[in-house]
Parts: C-alpha cells; structure tokens; sequence
C-alpha cells in the first residue's frame, strides 16, 4: 500500500506531467497558425506519446482523480449565469442553438465514429 507522502508525490508527478503537455500545447498554438486552443494541442500530443508509451500508474491515478472531480470546475460558468441575466435574455436563442446545434453534433459524430471503429474492429477479426 502507498504511503500518503507516496500518493502525494504521484499526484504532483501527475499534474505535473499534464501542466508540461498543456504549456506545450500553447507553445505550439501560439507559434503555428492553428485554430485550436492551446489546451487542445496539448492532450493532443499526450494522446500520441501515451499510444507509444504505456502510461505510468501515478498518470493513471491522477487522471482518474481529476476526471472525477470534473463536475466541480463547471460551478464557476454556471455561477456566472445568475450574474448576467440581461446578457442571457438577450442572447438566448444564440445559447439556446449551440446547446441543442452541440448536442446533436455530438451524437452524430459519435455514431459516426463508433461505427468506423467498429467496423475496423471487425475487419482486424
């Protein structure tokens, strides 16, 4: 079993390494002419190093962590709303067109994608 010093060096480990992807990410947004947030770029390019590398339990485990706290970092978008109610009168059914205009993109390229996938699943058998 870890030692909570040892869980908590895995966990700065871990936010460490994914800070350096996302500062890496917005090197390269703001050097090349990509219309892609920084961010973005960044798991981007963690995505391509973890598909050659395995990826560390401490990576794992912070991800993990972070993943299930997610819900928490919406609260200030959220809280946000009840303090521009004229904004949000104003402009809502431009909010109201990328909620459901999202939404259904989403779907679709889920389908979408799980269909390819699938379908490559099933021609490697």
């Amino acid at each position: 079993m870890n030692s909570p010093k040892n869980m908590i060096i895995d966990t700065l480990k871990g936010l460490a390494v994914l800070v350096l992807f996302q500062l890496l990410g917005e090197g390269l947004a703001q050097i090349l002419p990509l219309p892609v947030p920084g961010p973005v770029v960044g798991m981007v390019l963690l995505f391509f190093v973890l598909r050659q590398l395995p990826p560390p339990t401490w990576l794992i485990s912070t991800a993990g962590r972070l993943i299930s706290l997610l819900s928490l970092f919406f609260i200030p978008a959220g809280v946000g709303i009840f303090f521009l109610p004229e904004a949000l009168r104003q402009q809502w059914p431009a909010i109201l067109a990328a909620i459901i205009g999202g939404t259904l993109l989403s779907i679709a390229l889920t389908g979408l994608i799980l269909k390819a996938l699938t379908r490559a699943l099933l021609n490697n058998e």
